[in-house]
């Protein structure tokens, strides 16, 4: 993943950090990645360790000649937009207000009312994250992650936000600063995630970069693209 957060460009974009297990501040060692389907007419790139081959060939199914860029979007289950046609989420994966997606159609930007773009051969599709306020420079945007992960209990709670990293920032800071998250009055425990108070067969385990923290880890200093987890657990 790149530090600078400098056209992050990858085909369906920034994530299936979800569906693959992946850690978000790991790197591939390789540079870009196609998936090798001689099949597939269209190209798809990626430089980030946010999609696994599995996603790339999900959606070579439906981003091909003929179809336009919507409607493989779309259909293919894996990205969902907003009303106002913009990209919400792809797989799992939600931006937060200060990032927007943006799409790119052979190294040239895509806006959002060019999607009905029909396909052609050997077109090539990525997506880069933005900053939302145009006036901000993709340079200094640093983020920092949150992932929830619902587990075989929960399904449904796994879910990866990406959100603004700011200097200084703790643990406590990343969970007090959303609204997926809430934590207990002593401000030493998480109380619900979107909702959710688990049971008392189950618990939350809070990690940093795949370590469990320990009893003061709310205290721990973050660093840009550090991934925080909350997992739900059997106690």
């Amino acid at each position: 993943m790149r530090k600078s957060f400098i056209k992050v460009i990858a085909f369906m974009a920034i994530v299936a950090v979800l569906l693959s297990g992946c850690n978000v501040g790991e790197s591939k060692s390789s540079g870009e990645i196609s998936s090798g389907d001689a099949s597939s007419m269209i190209l798809i790139s990626e430089k980030d360790d946010f999609f696994t081959q599995d996603i790339i060939r999900d959606l070579e199914q439906y981003l091909e000649p003929g179809v336009t860029i919507s409607e493989g979007l779309k259909n293919s289950g894996i990205v969902t937009f907003t009303e106002d046609g913009s990209i919400r989420s792809i797989s799992q994966v939600s931006l937060s207000p200060a990032f927007i997606w943006g799409l790119e159609l052979n190294d040239k930007r895509l806006e959002s009312d060019k999607l009905d773009t029909v396909l052609k051969e050997n077109d090539e599709i990525g997506i880069s994250i933005e900053p939302t306020d145009p006036q901000n420079t993709v340079k200094n945007m640093q983020y920092s992650v949150l992932k929830l992960n619902g587990g075989t209990l929960q399904p449904s709670l796994s879910h990866t936000y990406i959100l603004p990293y700011t200097e200084t920032e703790r643990v406590r800071d990343m969970l007090l600063n959303n609204d997926v998250v809430k934590l207990s009055s002593d401000k030493r425990m998480v109380q619900s995630v979107n909702g959710y108070v688990c049971k008392s067969a189950e618990k939350w385990v809070i990690k940093v970069n795949g370590k469990e923290l320990g009893e003061n880890g709310f205290d721990m200093m973050l660093s840009p693209q550090d991934e925080v987890e909350i997992k739900l657990d059997r106690a």
